[in-house]
């Protein structure tokens, strides 16, 4: 028996990524895949914008958070058990053919779009992975998969995505980063966290498109980008508007669909382009043709494009990246707006708009928050020795010595002043903080640039850093004090005697 059961869902996508997750580290084979029903109705979703929303959100978060794994939105998920019944039959036959056909099996629905509960998608995963073709699935599937189902239900697991349940009693819920759950099976109790994008810049954009029930008209549209981009689907204005507001799951374009219904639709567009305004997030409204009059009135609202829904889909499609593109364009000079010319870290105003941001988060996360000021020490006398040219040359070098440290995506390195650095590490504590403070240090002192012989008797350039750390969601607490905390353990740092990290200690001022 394996040391470790799964129960997974053929219908739910987070199980679908555990599967690839465990397949590229080569784990499957210390794994017991039991096959359960997560959501008995199921079925297809194209009848519920609702539960076609939350499809599309799984699938925008496994593509944030798993970036690794190849998935796409598909057309509608059917019943699966039937299918589960004859993955439980293959296993009973063939452990090791199972294993391809359960492969098979997800991404025909995960990859290909394809329903896994079509007889003729059975047969040809049933011969790809060398099966009888005409499988069996009797009372005994039936009783295995009562029984784990019941397993599965009476362990409280608490919510719709898979479960790994260690022999030793330890259990992993949900869809983690693929090191937390290599980490888990090699032993480790593993908390669950919010986890944030892996990335800044998404390599996908996304399309937030709201529409309400009639959103299922538009599926020929959803079935050319779905593949591309993320596409998210709310289900309220309210929702919309949210999701605008938000940092990490704001859209790169907005599309409305003017089902006709709307009485309101001008204003509408008027609201949202206010608020996108500050993002230069696009909006486009696609629906029937309307007359010149009324759609010159959209413009004036404030919309990029009015699209006909009776138009050609790849036309369509064609309009809408015309605008995601000048969307990135956009995002791209921002970018380069945001970063000092010279040690190609981010300057001082992205850290200031990126430190209230994470700020706010931290407080929903009731997680701490570290700064790190660094300053390289003697370096005006380094610079008016050796010249300017070395100068610059210095601040590069340590400003991607403290960028190599800094691994994790929200971990934001900016310059803060001349010769002075911050690094921003959210959801990290104060012996975090610490050590990553020391291993700058080692890097800096690993370059080994040095001053000329008449100053500091020619010694390695060195920096002394300053370290606080606060709860956001703490009373009386904000960004301003922790910035003051981590200028005063910077000065301590350099009273001290220079070259060294310094936590912030209220009783040494």
């Amino acid at each position: 028996m394996a040391d470790y059961v799964v129960y997974a869902d053929l219908n739910c996508p987070f199980s679908y990524a555990l599967y690839e997750t465990l397949s590229s580290y080569n784990l499957l084979h210390r794994v017991e895949w039991r096959l359960v029903e997560h959501h008995h109705e199921m079925g297809s979703y194209l009848g519920s914008a609702e539960s076609m929303a939350e499809l599309a959100s799984d699938v925008f978060s496994i593509r944030s958070r798993v970036p690794e794994v190849s998935i796409s939105l598909p057309m509608n998920r059917g019943d699966s058990y039937f299918p589960t019944l004859c993955v439980i039959a293959a296993q009973l036959i063939n452990p090791e053919q199972a294993q391809t056909f359960l492969r098979s099996m997800y991404r025909a629905l995960w990859v290909e779009g394809k329903e896994p509960g079509n007889p003729s998608v059975i047969f040809h995963c049933l011969e790809e992975a060398g099966l009888p073709t005409e499988i069996e699935t009797d009372e005994l599937c039936e009783e295995i998969l009562t029984r784990w189902q019941g397993e599965w239900e009476g362990g409280n697991f608490g919510l719709r995505t898979p479960a790994i349940l260690a022999s030793d009693g330890r259990k992993l819920v949900g869809l983690l980063n693929r090191e937390s759950v290599s980490a888990f099976l090699n032993g480790e109790d593993i908390t669950p966290t919010e986890l944030t994008s892996g990335s800044r810049l998404q390599e996908r954009m996304t399309i937030a498109l709201y529409g309400g029930e009639a959103v299922a008209e538009l599926w020929s549209v959803l079935a050319s980008l779905r593949d591309d981009s993320n596409i998210l689907l709310p289900q309220s204005l309210m929702a919309l508007s949210e999701l605008i507001m938000s940092d990490d799951r704001c859209p790169d374009l907005v599309l409305l669909h003017n089902d006709g219904q709307a009485t309101n639709l001008i204003e509408q567009c008027r609201e949202l382009s206010h608020l996108m305004r500050e993002k230069q997030i696009p909006l486009a409204v696609i629906g029937e043709p309307l007359s010149d009059n009324q759609e010159a009135e959209l413009y004036d609202a404030g919309i990029s494009d009015y699209l006909h829904q009776s138009r050609e889909a790849s036309i369509i499609q064609a309009r809408l990246n015309i605008l995601l593109q000048l969307k990135r364009s956009h995002d791209l000079l921002a970018r380069a707006a945001s970063i000092d010319n010279l040690t190609q870290v981010f300057n001082r105003r992205e850290f200031e708009r990126t430190f209230e941001t994470e700020w706010r988060r931290g407080q929903r996360s009731r997680l701490p928050i570290s700064l790190i000021l660094l300053d390289i020490d003697h370096f005006k006398a380094f610079n008016d020795s050796l010249g300017h040219l070395y100068g610059d040359q210095c601040l590069k070098q340590i400003a991607q010595a403290i960028k190599g440290c800094a691994r994790r995506a929200q971990d934001i390195v900016s310059r803060y002043g001349g010769e002075e650095f911050c690094l921003l590490a959210p959801e990290t504590d104060q012996a975090g903080a610490l050590v990553l403070a020391e291993n700058i240090q080692k890097k800096i002192a690993e370059l080994n640039i040095r001053h000329s012989d008449n100053v500091n008797n020619g010694a390695a350039v060195t920096a002394s850093l300053g370290i606080a750390t606060l709860m956001p969601s703490q009373k009386g607490v904000s960004p301003r004090l922790l910035l003051e905390q981590a200028d005063t353990a910077l000065y301590q740092a350099k009273d001290a005697g220079r070259n060294q990290a310094r936590c912030y200690e209220a009783d040494a001022q």
